[in-house]
């Protein structure tokens, strides 16, 4: 993991992920691509009056990107990693998928209330760029590269293309478990992940457990229990149509987890 990609958006998740992408940059000797992405207001137009409140939003707009920008890389010049800033205007995911097509790691926030970020933007991103996101949730503080890392197993290609992407973090986990809740029938046993994992140096504790009252329940006990610093998972396994609809794992996990996500789809 050589590049790691962070947005920075001035709400109350910023510092946990400006913390977790630091600890996670030391830790892998990664570079920090930090990306400010600046949206286009939206203003019903109503002849010349939408247009002043359209500069004037946009001005202010760019005022406070510009104090968030001056704040953060002076942070960033006390820290001995390579880091560089790029400013875009557009939507937020679109430009998120555009910058991950050359970065190794994602990292954006979760969680729900009035002050967490968007749980979308994870969602969208984990379906659509071919790198692992972090989605960090907005009350966390800190991030431990090198604690223990709980890997939820179904066999399902999400879970192993999930698997996957998550060596260079887990190589160095202070240790490995691999979860299977034993309501979710698999075609790849976990003997078999842990048998690749093992191929890489990796050493992992299969854990087959029954599911209590939900499998989202039984993965946040079972993280809670080894002190996981974050939960390594495939996103969306159904389509996410079906999981706005009918709820699912993935969108419960984005919006409750206190413990960090690796995902990938």
């Amino acid at each position: 993991m050589k590049t790691i990609l962070l947005p920075i958006v001035g709400n109350s998740g910023m510092e946990g992920r400006l913390q977790a992408a630091l600890s996670l940059a030391h830790d892998q000797e990664a570079h920090l691509s930090c990306l400010q992405i600046l949206p286009l207001p939206y203003v019903l137009w109503a002849g010349e009056a939408s247009g002043m409140n359209y500069g004037q939003m946009l001005s202010d707009a760019e005022g406070a990107s510009k104090i968030l920008r001056s704040e953060t890389e002076t942070r960033l010049s006390e820290e001995e990693l390579s880091w560089d800033w790029q400013v875009r205007t557009g939507d937020t995911v679109s430009e998120l998928i555009m910058a991950a097509r050359l970065a190794d790691m994602v990292i954006v926030g979760s969680g729900s209330g009035d002050d967490a970020p968007a749980v979308h933007i994870a969602a969208d991103l984990a379906v659509h760029v071919s790198i692992p996101v972090l989605a960090f949730p907005v009350n966390a503080s800190s991030f431990d590269p090198v604690g223990p890392m709980m890997i939820a197993w179904n066999g399902s290609a999400e879970a192993a293309n999930a698997l996957r992407n998550s060596l260079p973090l887990i190589s160095k986990a202070a240790s490995v478990d691999l979860v299977v809740i034993d309501e979710a029938s698999s075609a790849f046993p976990a003997e078999d992940a842990g048998n690749f994992l093992s191929r890489h140096g990796i050493s992992a504790e299969i854990k087959t457990l029954t599911a209590k009252a939900s499998i989202e329940e039984t993965l946040e006990i079972a993280a809670r229990d080894i002190q996981a610093s974050c939960i390594i998972m495939g996103a969306y396994g159904h389509s996410r149509t079906r999981e706005m609809i009918f709820g699912g794992v993935t969108r419960h996990m984005l919006q409750n987890s206190a413990i960090p996500l690796l995902l990938s789809h």
